[in-house]
């Protein structure tokens, strides 16, 4: 049996600029597969500059048996198109699409979309192996766990299985990926890790919990380790980003993998998303974190306001976001905070509080995200059953376009204020001077691409007054 795993062509997420990471996920699915010696290719149209064109014929020379794709909800339709391409192709290749939408779209999917034959629901590997012995073997469907299928006109569902156990997985099949192509901005030689799974917070605006299961697993700091020095010996990766849902949740924990990279004399710059709080928690361990490397933290400061993070579910507080930043500020490190903008109570002068209280904290640089109702969340729940969406075009769903009005403004409104954040932070004389200024050459550099953004949003924005003036 031959699989051929996708990562389709994707319009990048404008605000994170040049930014090609490896798929991850299908690489681990990929690793699964391999040691247990079936067949298995990944062609990531990304980093290899595939077209879909290019594609097609990528497909089509393989001839596989099953093709999968795995998708957040802004990137299904593209996991779609490629479905239903390999359709096209051969009416009986076996297509699979996995991930954080379909797990939690699962009716939708195989009601609407008839080109995708399996559903692959939460964590892949286990699910992904069984579902090709069965498929070889000829077995019933049904007996496969963790799968979704349309069966006489119904979606069956089959149990979940177990959370897979971390340390037993194998190391992701780097080698079947072009790794030399993945960078992200200013960050040449970079790669992705996960140094565990899961988060034990409940944040409304969050599906990861629900995708992973309740509860936090980490990985062995030893195997981290091992991962780390095959990237950067094997592979020449330099720049890391942990891109677990929280990086910093238990300290001993965290501190284990910095030794492991200092005891092996990686010399890596890396950086990770975590919590505030949990920063203050374990600041003891923030000289080590920059002796192994660590130059920057992702924190998700979210709102303004103790209300609001309470609304949000956040379990954080103002306060302890402020020791955060000064923190970091205190030990060298960058701080990037997440601040959402167009939740139902916003209205534009809550909105541009949020930038002010930024510009207070002095941070070194925001991400501005507009609130979206990923399926799966709290959010996402209510919205429906309210009625507040207003589009179900899911590759508007990227945290960039406001998919519901506020109680005060409508979609057109908000989108106009999310262009301003940007603009009123990143073109401030005094910020721009602190970050154009900065000791840390990268930080420069980053300030820089930011500055580009925020012109490339202005001009975008007078673009369009200039088109609605002269439309006839």
């Amino acid at each position: 049996m031959r699989v051929l795993l996708v990562e389709p062509p994707k319009k990048p997420w404008e605000m994170m600029g040049d930014f090609i990471a490896p798929p991850l996920g299908l690489a681990q699915l990929a690793a699964m597969l391999e040691i247990n010696g079936v067949d298995v290719q990944i062609i990531d149209c990304n980093a290899s500059r595939l077209t879909w064109s290019d594609l097609e014929q990528a497909i089509s020379q393989a001839q596989p048996t099953l093709v999968g794709a795995s998708a957040m909800t802004t990137f299904f339709p593209t996991a779609l198109r490629v479905m239903e391409i390999a359709k096209r192709i051969n009416e009986d290749i076996v297509t699979v699409v996995g991930g954080p939408h379909v797990t939690f779209m699962v009716e939708e999917t195989l009601r609407n979309h008839p080109k995708i034959d399996i559903v692959g629901r939460g964590e892949g590997e286990h699910v992904i192996l069984d579902l090709v012995r069965c498929l070889e073997s000829e077995g019933d469907l049904a007996q496969v766990r963790g799968i979704a299928f349309r069966r006489d006109g119904e979606v069956i569902r089959t149990p979940l299985p177990e959370p897979v156990e971390v340390d037993e997985l194998p190391l992701p099949a780097y080698h079947l990926l072009p790794m030399s192509a993945y960078f992200f901005t200013v960050f040449q030689k970079f790669c992705t890790i996960l140094a565990s799974r899961g988060c034990p917070y409940k944040c409304t605006f969050c599906a990861e919990r629900g995708f992973w299961g309740p509860g936090w697993r980490p990985r062995d700091p030893a195997m981290v380790g091992d991962e780390l020095e095959l990237l950067h010996r094997r592979y020449g990766r330099e720049s890391i980003w942990f891109g677990d849902d929280c990086f910093n949740v238990d300290g001993e924990h965290m501190g284990q993998i910095c030794e492991e990279i200092l005891r092996r004399d990686l010399r890596l710059d890396w950086y990770y998303q975590g919590r505030a709080d949990l920063l203050v928690k374990h600041k003891e361990y923030l000289p080590l974190m920059r002796r192994a490397g660590n130059l920057m933290a992702q924190i998700g400061i979210e709102a303004a306001s103790d209300e609001e993070l309470q609304g949000l579910r956040k379990n954080l507080t103002i306060e302890q976001v402020k020791e955060a930043v000064s923190l970091l500020r205190q030990h060298g490190m960058v701080c990037q905070g997440m601040i959402i903008i167009g939740t139902r109570q916003d209205d534009a002068h809550s909105i541009m509080r949020k930038v002010d209280f930024l510009k207070w904290l002095d941070i070194d640089f925001p991400v501005f995200t507009i609130y979206t109702p990923f399926p799966g969340t709290k959010t996402y729940d209510e919205a429906q059953e309210k009625g507040w969406l207003e589009t179900d075009d899911y590759a508007l769903y990227d945290m960039s376009y406001p998919i519901m009005p506020t109680e005060h403004l409508s979609r057109e409104q908000v989108m106009g204020l999310y262009n301003r954040c940007f603009a009123s932070f990143y073109t401030d004389p005094v910020m721009m001077f602190r970050g154009l200024a900065s000791s840390m050459p990268w930080k420069r550099e980053i300030w820089r691409y930011m500055l580009a953004f925020a012109a490339r949003l202005y001009l975008r924005r007078y673009w369009k007054l200039l088109k609605d003036l002269f439309r006839w």
